[in-house]
């Protein structure tokens, strides 16, 4: 759908008009040629993203359950769930002008309750503890309506439940999203690798599967001293003494000075850790200096967790002219997601993948997270398939037409309904197999709004 703002004296209101399938589309010729001549099929082609589904290599898997050692299974498994849980519920610090804002709001509100001018009825004395109990009371609504952010402090048990607890999901994340890099960017090459809050090393895990052959270096930071211990231990597939199988691999509890540069850049999970907005744009400056190829910025798929992912490419983009967003948006203007105000849906992507079973504990045998994400590239754009719409939410497939919502070049949510009549067999083939985060192999027209169209609801987008 086309986004438009009309603006009121109150309010900010969007407008989604719905469009019908008039829109023109245009196939990559490439893969109209592949189709009609059977090399490619629907479901494989070039706009596909992979993998959908994602499971911890066995290795990997056997030495999860090996690091438990001798702490109780069921207690691990319990206190992994309300770190989850824990995780998906975070906002960020809230920043000085929300107190402010807020703030101010309860003062007004307070004051109706308890007002200033009853001051000049009371005694000094009296007029000192009503001040008090005012203050009180303002302190107590604000503390009530702030979110108590603070850090969480990783230990070696605690380091052992995230281990066990998010290492398959983290891993499954950080695998779609650097394959989907490989597959973009055939001849990207990295040949050091930097992961900032690098946890127990997922990204790592990642990272050597994808470029093992290529990758000297592997630095990884993370404050928490347990929390490199662990992901060391893992490397050595929870045996202390066994040699780490990759070259180079270095762990730091803080960002060195030096001004090396890497290829492969990676903060992921990690913004919410960051006191405020300050340290934030601090740390991922530092990063994108340190950064000499590709850099990827990966949260939970909520919508704090968007809003964070999306500040941090805003940010970024703004600092460097020739920096460019190279997945999910086909773009770098403002996220459409993001910049209406009265659309709460996040800009996120799922990932389906085998969870980590310890004993016989009955958890389903798949599991679906949602998370966000931006890949950010030095450099002008190289991939000339940069503009295809991606697809951000699940494809409606129906009787002889498919509805696909998509994010454009020009930084709109479209709705786009194909069909084999209008749009030719090449286009309506690839719409219907396509998923939500995959990619449409073509170019997209000026949608026309239907005349006498009614407006559609926001939620149409959702």
């Amino acid at each position: 759908m086309l986004l438009s703002l009309k603006c009121t004296t109150r309010t900010l209101v969007p407008r989604l008009h719905r469009f019908t399938s008039k829109i023109a589309v245009d196939v990559e010729p490439a893969v109209v040629t592949g189709l009609e001549q059977a090399t490619i099929k629907p479901r494989k082609h070039p706009g596909v993203v992979k993998p959908n589904h994602v499971e911890l290599p066995k290795q990997l898997s056997d030495t999860l359950k090996r690091i438990v050692g001798d702490h109780p299974v069921k207690k691990v498994i319990h206190d992994g769930q309300q770190l989850n849980s824990y995780i998906k519920s975070r906002h960020p610090p809230p920043s000085h002008e929300e107190i402010e804002n807020k703030k101010r709001i309860i003062i007004d509100e307070v004051n109706a309750k308890m007002p200033l001018d009853r001051l000049a009825t009371l005694s000094e004395e009296e007029a000192t503890r009503w001040k008090r109990k005012r203050e009180l009371e303002i302190n107590k609504r604000l503390a009530q309506r702030l979110y108590a952010w603070r850090r969480i402090e990783y230990g070696t048990y605690e380091a052992i439940v995230y281990a066990v607890a998010r290492g398959a999901q983290e891993y499954a994340v950080m695998k779609r999203v650097l394959t989907e890099l490989a597959q973009r960017d055939e001849q990207f090459r990295p040949r050091s690798f930097f992961d900032f809050g690098s946890g127990v090393g997922t990204g790592m895990w990642v990272a050597s599967e994808l470029w093992r052959d290529q990758i000297f270096e592997y630095y990884n930071v993370d404050r928490s001293r347990e929390m490199n211990e662990i992901s060391e231990l893992i490397l050595r597939d929870g045996h202390e003494n066994k040699q780490i199988p990759l070259r180079n691999v270095y762990y730091r509890q803080f960002l060195p000075a030096i001004e090396t540069k890497y290829d492969l850049v990676i903060i992921s999970h990690t913004l919410f850790e960051m006191a405020d907005q300050e340290q934030r744009q601090e740390v991922l400056l530092n990063l994108w200096r340190k950064c000499d190829g590709y850099m990827v910025i990966a949260e939970e798929g909520t919508r704090r967790g968007s809003e964070l992912v999306n500040e941090a490419r805003r940010f970024l983009l703004e600092q460097d002219d020739e920096g460019h967003t190279l997945a999910p948006c086909p773009h770098d203007v403002a996220c459409p997601r993001l910049k209406d105000l009265a659309d709460r849906t996040p800009c996120n992507f799922p990932i389906s993948y085998a969870p980590l079973r310890l004993g016989s504990d009955s958890m389903a045998d798949r599991h679906t997270s949602l998370y966000s994400y931006a890949i950010l590239k030095k450099g002008p754009p190289s991939d000339s398939s940069r503009s295809w719409p991606r697809i951000v939410r699940p494809t409606l497939v129906r009787s002889k037409h498919a509805i696909c919502r998509v994010c454009t070049e020009k930084g709109n949510l479209q709705e786009v309904i194909f069909t084999k009549s209008k749009h030719g067999k090449s286009a309506y083939s690839c719409a219907k197999v396509s998923r939500w985060g995959d990619r449409l192999p073509m170019a997209l027209g000026q949608p026309q709004v239907k005349p006498g169209s009614t407006e559609s609801t926001l939620d149409d987008l959702a």
